[in-house]
């Protein structure tokens, strides 16, 4: 796949020389948390999930880079794809908190968007997120992406449990975002 360019980011397919990088940001307590994942990943298994995941066509995994220096600055995913009913799940972090609110995590989730909708002739893209993320929920809504529910109580971090909140975006939804 080519690299898809933004103003100010490309995506381009995670290869295996990003893994190290990767690994130490799930290891960080931030990422794993908003992940939705344990922080005690080793870089020999990452590796090997790697080699496993390369080719499974249920899932892309992108990394998100910067225009001026190519810098790897996080990932943009789309996973558990469904080619019969035409739907995935999305999920995206940026690691540096200096490079958050830059505008990098919309272009990241356009692109993504994209691909899914014009490459993968998907019809739904949909992805849950905790209700502490103020900045993640009004990011998304600007995109475009329609709140569908909420899962109560179905996280549990720091001793507490807490929402998580479904949102998606039809295809249509989405080409008429862009169009503005």
């Amino acid at each position: 796949m080519n690299f898809m360019h933004k103003e100010n980011i490309f995506i381009r397919p995670l290869e295996e020389s990003d893994i190290p990088t990767t690994t130490n940001w799930m290891n960080d307590t931030e990422i794993s948390d908003s992940q939705g994942f344990l922080p005690v990943f080793n870089l020999k298994d990452q590796l090997e999930w790697y080699k496993r995941i390369s080719s499974d066509k249920t899932r892309y995994i992108f990394a998100i880079c910067n225009n001026t220096d190519a810098r790897h600055i996080g990932n943009v995913a789309l996973g558990n794809i469904d080619y019969i009913h035409r739907h995935c799940m999305f999920s995206i972090f940026i690691y540096d908190s200096n490079n958050r609110g830059k505008g990098y995590g919309i272009e990241a989730t356009e692109l993504a968007l994209i691909f899914a909708f014009n490459k993968l002739n998907l019809n739904k893209v949909y992805l849950r997120v905790s209700e502490k993320s103020v900045r993640a929920i009004k990011m998304y809504e600007n995109i475009g992406f329609v709140k569908e529910g909420v899962m109560r109580q179905h996280y549990y971090s720091n001793g507490k449990y807490e929402d998580k909140i479904f949102f998606s975006i039809l295809k249509s939804e989405f080409c008429k975002s862009i169009k503005k």
